[in-house]
């Protein structure tokens, strides 16, 4: 069981926040005949003992340009019927860098209900074998 803390350990955290994208998604009509607006924040953590920085260089660290490139191209790709389907999807893409140890992905429906902020989804998700 993951735990609630993570204090404990010894993590880099990587984040993308707020990163907005026309995406197909939904299941009702109006939704699935034009893009709409959704915002994603994703945390990944690397735990530092298997990615230490010795000499300050780029090698040394995850390429950060890929969580974008992997979003854009997920979402640019395939209609979603659910928030969570297309959370998941981006889930497994970055646990598929072996330094990433736990993902946290948010998916948020900006433009839903004029009576709120944002409508959403979160997943959190980590490598089978960590932790």
């Amino acid at each position: 069981m993951l735990p609630h803390d993570l204090s404990g350990y010894d993590f880099r955290r990587i984040f993308l926040k707020g990163f907005q994208v026309q995406a197909s998604i939904g299941f009702h009509s109006h939704e699935t005949l034009a893009r709409q607006r959704i915002v994603i924040d994703v945390d990944l953590y690397i735990a530092r003992d298997q990615a230490p920085i010795a000499r300050d260089q780029i090698d040394e660290v995850l390429d950060y340009d890929f969580l974008r490139d992997e979003i854009k191209a997920i979402t640019m790709n395939r209609h979603f019927n659910l928030q969570e389907t297309l959370a998941e999807t981006i889930a497994d893409r970055v646990l598929e860098r072996p330094l990433v140890q736990l993902v946290r992905v948010q998916i948020q429906k900006p433009d839903v209900y004029e009576d709120c902020e944002s409508l959403g989804v979160e997943v959190l998700r980590r490598q089978k074998k960590t932790l």
